[in-house]
């Protein structure tokens, strides 16, 4: 079973202990329904043990999902570095505080997109993951896995390099 978005607005409660019961290392340390509408999730994410076992610390990050559909996750913590991170609309002084990250571009294959029908948990799973990616970028200087281009590219679609990933995006096409 995923977690629509009709599921996530109408039981937070059910959401949480889905997301808690169902994901590794995540746990909804708050759900808040704001006055709007939608729902607001404060989530942290435990490193794998791996990643423990190198000094990785617990992630946090918030996911707030508008009642029309659009989600979205922002870190939380002490302000640091994030390389696929969207610039704040509050501005530069304050882009620590609202500047969603970059799960995917836009304009990638179905097959690399999230969205609503994948539901909640595959979302908060790739936030789980990015969270872990960035601070491996912050200590390894490069992204651990074939790194998505930023931006429009000038025709086109941004091409997939890797045979991996265009093997992949054939796999989750079927």
């Amino acid at each position: 079973m995923t977690l629509s978005l009709q599921d996530v607005l109408e039981d937070p409660a059910r959401t949480r202990r889905v997301l808690q019961d169902g994901l590794f290392g995540v746990v909804c340390d708050r759900a808040l329904a704001p006055r709007c509408g939608g729902l607001v999730l404060d989530m942290s994410f435990a490193p794998m043990p791996e990643l423990a076992a190198a000094g990785y610390h617990t992630e946090r990050a918030r996911v707030s999902v508008r009642p029309d559909g659009p989600i979205y996750a922002f870190p939380l913590g002490p302000e640091r570095a994030w390389r696929h991170r969207y610039p704040s609309p509050l501005g530069q002084q304050l882009g620590h505080l609202a500047g969603p990250l970059c799960l995917w571009y836009p304009q990638d294959p179905r097959s690399l997109r999230w969205e609503w029908d994948d539901g909640l948990e595959q979302y908060v799973t790739r936030v789980y993951r990015h969270v872990f990616y960035e601070e491996y970028y912050r200590r390894e200087g490069h992204w651990p896995v074939e790194d998505a281009p930023h931006g429009d590219p000038l025709t086109g679609a941004h091409p997939i390099r890797s045979s991996f990933m265009r093997r992949e995006v054939h796999r989750w096409a079927s």
